[in-house]
């Protein structure tokens, strides 16, 4: 009995310290994101004065330099994104286990079904912040990829050439696109309840 309860209590000590290190990865998570905005709207900033400057003052080499740079800022990013992401479930794992070993717990794993038929457009909707986060940084990757592949094309214009149209156009189509991929893959995975694992698994 008491070698039980013993086992118990150590149970309820790594699932208080689980959930205490997923909270902290997710705290890491954001301050993380606040330091590679700094340096991105930094970077934009640079940008758009390089570009936006007087004819006499324009420096388009410079620009390009400064588009790399925004590029390797949002590439680190969307790595460090995608490293906090793995991190913080893998400590939710942690602690859906720890929660079927104290008796079924489903702090984690129970899904509530919310009503929002009387608020469709502003009720809640089941989309992952992480993803969107990601995928944000993801936009962020291409954008400054797109600025410095128009950037190299400028210096071959006898090669390739793009009207400002099309670059509208394709800038346009790229966005609208990446919009309708965003709603759906960047929804939370579906939850399943302990109960409903041990059904399946009979």
């Amino acid at each position: 009995m008491c070698e039980e309860n013993r086992d118990t209590l150590t149970n309820v000590e790594a699932y208080k310290i689980a959930i205490a290190t997923r909270n902290f990865e997710i705290d890491l998570y954001w301050k993380r994101s606040l330091f590679f905005w700094g340096f991105i709207a930094t970077t934009a900033l640079g940008y758009g004065s390089s570009i936006l400057a007087e004819p006499a003052k324009q420096n388009p080499d410079l620009a390009l330099l400064i588009a790399c740079f925004g590029l390797i800022c949002s590439v680190c990013w969307s790595l460090v994104n995608r490293g906090s992401k793995y991190w913080q479930e893998h400590w939710e794992r942690k602690v859906t286990d720890f929660e079927e070993n104290l008796g079924s717990l489903e702090l984690f794993r129970a899904e509530d079904k919310l009503d929002d038929s009387k608020s469709y457009w502003l009720g809640a909707r089941k989309y992952s912040v992480s993803r969107i986060a990601i995928a944000l940084s993801d936009f962020s990757v291409l954008l400054w990829l797109s600025l410095i592949v128009n950037h190299t094309l400028s210096y071959f214009p006898n090669h390739i050439y793009l009207s400002s149209d099309a670059k509208i156009f394709l800038a346009i189509l790229g966005t609208f696109i990446y919009l309708v991929l965003i709603l759906n893959v960047c929804k939370s995975k579906s939850w399943i309840s302990f109960t409903n694992k041990k059904t399946r698994g009979k």
